[in-house]
Order: C-alpha cells, then sequence, then structure tokens
C-alpha cells in the first residue's frame, strides 16, 4: 500500500507512507518511468490508498488522490524547466 500525506497547513510537507509491498511498486513504477522516459499516474483505490488517519490528525492532513510520476531529462531542469 502507497498513501502520499499532505500538512494542511504547511502544503509543501509531503510524507510517502508504504509497506513492502507499496515500496517495491514505487521502485517498479520509477524505473518503469525511468526506463521509458515518460511519466504515469497513481489514483486513489487503484495505485494509491487511503492512508487511516487518526483522529488528532484529521483536521490537519490529507491524503492525495492522485499523484503524477514524470521524467524529465536533466537539460530541462539546466534549462529553468517546464511542466506539460
Amino acid at each position: 500500500m502507497i498513501s502520499f500525506l499532505v500538512d494542511k497547513d504547511v502544503p509543501e510537507d509531503i510524507t510517502i507512507i508504504a509497506d513492502e509491498q507499496g515500496i517495491d511498486e514505487l521502485i517498479s513504477y520509477l524505473e518503469g518511468i525511468k526506463k521509458d522516459k515518460d511519466h504515469m499516474h497513481l489514483i486513489i483505490d487503484t495505485e494509491l490508498d487511503p492512508y487511516p488517519l487518526p483522529k488528532e490528525v484529521k483536521n490537519k492532513v490529507f491524503f492525495t488522490k492522485h499523484v503524477r510520476l514524470e521524467y524529465k531529462p536533466t537539460q530541462t531542469w539546466d534549462a529553468g524547466g517546464n511542466i506539460s
């Protein structure tokens, strides 16, 4: 299982939570993106799982429902980037 958690007060703060299978899947996704020089969408209830949030953080944190993983060559980073 894989879940990406976002702090509502600090949206730049992202936590990735995964079990052994989730880590293996994430590595596989990243290796495929690297090999194909492409991108992939991770969707809730397909590749992503809702993490059970404790009551004390439910109003402070949420799990993402969509994550896009994308390959961009070093030259794109050096040139100031672009997002497609």
